[in-house]
């Protein structure tokens, strides 16, 4: 087959005014058509502008608040044994006892969540025991994580004290006692409980997120309770505690609730494909959280919006683990993926058991796309400094991934260096606003007077803590320096402010 032959007259660089007039003949044309440009440049000097295109990494990327939790667990531990888990929230820690990044079967994570029922907490009536959740505060710091904790009120025997002084009931799934959760006498205890738990952990930046759980084993929400008195209870927690780190339980009009008064959601059975109800319906129409319940749920709780401005947590229904030891298909674990993406799903919790082999590169590629994903596609930048002293770009900001970043905290910035000396200036942008898709960003950043010497500029670009300005959230592209910085290229201070 003949190469095609091109013949152009004229090329016009429409990205920097470049013009190239020539008869030229281009017989390999997958060497005319590419992305990638070389950071340093090689533009004319009669050209004004600059751009670079950094090339994409597909790598998995250790970023904050988001990505697949530990349960029950921090990041090193060992893992529970086959396809099992425990309900019991740990009690003992090691902070400094484990390397993250050596757990065969899991996955490394920046987010850790625990759970614990109220009798280990408060085993005398006002009288706290809330080492058990310093201790996981600590070591999930100590191994790069954050915290997402759950207080569960019934699921295992209620506090000795309580039964002596409110109304109690048999629960209808754990067979145990549980609280008559209408009576005045519940509410005021339990709202003691997260008055007491706000008031210590609230404010910590390492609480990732808080379960409203009040009703039901576990706090899940399956159990007997007036509307009203649900919505007493919801706007209880709001009232101790952050909104913007509150996840309301996919179940009832607890759920119902916390979205209509902007609070996030989670479930507690993602991935659940089971055939209930088998010798009753023809095989492969059981009942199943997946087609039954969550998406009608979901629809019918004007939930589908949720996740732009709040965080959606999944949990799975047993773990990867059962679903093997079940049998489960594995084109069905491609279906469980594409409902994960849909509805936004920022962190996936699989109860920290052995992801099996036939399942770990799935659901690593999941991973990458649960949250945020920040790729840098190109900046175009002016060569030299404007009149006013300003480094002026644009930017292209692709979110790959499913959702925003929803924690505060975070800044665009870009550092300076001349003559050895660095000054770091942070963009007006609002990075929780990166909703999946593009964000394009025209800026002038005004450099501070130290940096408008005639003196050649290195320009390099990060997502930083605003408080520390050192890079946080990992951009997805190549080319980062081991420091957390992307070198732009350079700039001059040919027009210093006067």
């Amino acid at each position: 087959m003949k190469k095609l032959v091109f013949t152009a007259a004229l090329l016009v660089c429409l990205s920097c005014g470049s013009v190239f007039c020539a008869d030229t003949k281009i017989t390999e044309p997958s060497k005319f058509y590419f992305m990638k440009t070389d950071p340093a440049g090689t533009y004319p000097d009669s050209v004004t502008l600059r751009k670079i295109r950094p090339e994409a990494s597909s790598e998995t990327l250790l970023n904050p608040h988001r990505g697949v939790a530990t349960f029950q667990n921090f990041n090193g531990d060992e893992l529970f044994p086959g396809a099992k888990w425990s309900e019991k929230g740990p009690l003992k820690f090691d902070p400094g006892k484990a390397d993250v990044k050596t757990v065969k079967g899991y996955l490394p994570s920046t987010v850790a969540y625990c759970r614990w029922y109220w009798n280990v907490f408060e085993p005398e009536r006002d009288k706290y025991d809330w080492s058990m959740v310093e201790g996981a505060f600590k070591t999930a710091k100590a191994r790069g994580q954050t915290l997402q904790v759950r207080l569960m009120p019934a699921g295992d025997d209620l506090p000795s004290w309580y039964a002596k002084i409110a109304p109690v009931k048999m629960g209808l799934k754990a067979n145990r006692l549980e609280p008559d959760y209408d009576s005045d006498e519940y509410f005021e205890l339990w709202s003691a409980v997260i008055k007491a738990f706000a008031a210590k952990f609230g404010k910590d930046p390492a609480l990732e997120s808080f379960d409203v759980a009040f009703l039901g084993p576990w706090g899940e929400g399956a159990g007997i309770m007036l509307n009203r008195n649900i919505e007493k209870f919801v706007d209880m927690y709001a009232r101790y505690l952050d909104s913007s780190i509150l996840l309301s339980n996919i179940d009832g009009h607890q759920y119902d609730y916390g979205i209509s008064v902007g609070l996030g959601w989670r479930c507690d059975c993602f991935g659940d494909m089971i055939n209930a109800g088998k010798g009753y319906v023809p095989d492969g129409l059981g009942w199943n959280h997946t087609f039954d319940y969550y998406p009608k749920a979901i629809y019918e709780g004007k939930a589908g919006e949720a996740w732009r401005t709040r965080p959606v947590v999944f949990e799975t229904c047993h773990n990867p683990a059962g679903w093997r030891d079940r049998n489960m298909p594995l084109e069905y674990l491609d279906f469980i993926i594409a409902q994960g993406l849909k509805n936004h799903c920022t962190v996936l919790m699989p109860k920290y058991s052995v992801i099996p082999d036939e399942y770990f590169a799935k659901i690593v590629e999941f991973e990458k796309k649960l949250g945020y994903r920040f790729v840098l596609r190109q900046i175009r930048y002016n060569k030299s400094l404007s009149a006013e002293g300003k480094f002026v770009y644009e930017m292209w900001m692709d979110n790959a991934g499913v959702a925003p970043i929803y924690r505060k905290g975070y800044a665009l910035a870009f550092r300076f260096t001349q003559d050895g000396k660095s000054g770091i200036s942070l963009s007006s942008q609002d990075i929780t606003k990166w909703l999946p898709g593009d964000t394009w960003i025209s800026e002038a950043i005004k450099l501070s007077p130290d940096f408008t010497r005639a003196v050649d500029i290195q320009v390099e670009t990060a997502l930083v803590n605003i408080e520390t300005k050192t890079p946080a959230v990992k951009i997805a592209i190549k080319g980062v320096q081991e420091d957390g910085w992307f070198p732009v290229g350079i700039i001059k201070a040919e027009n210093p402010a006067k």
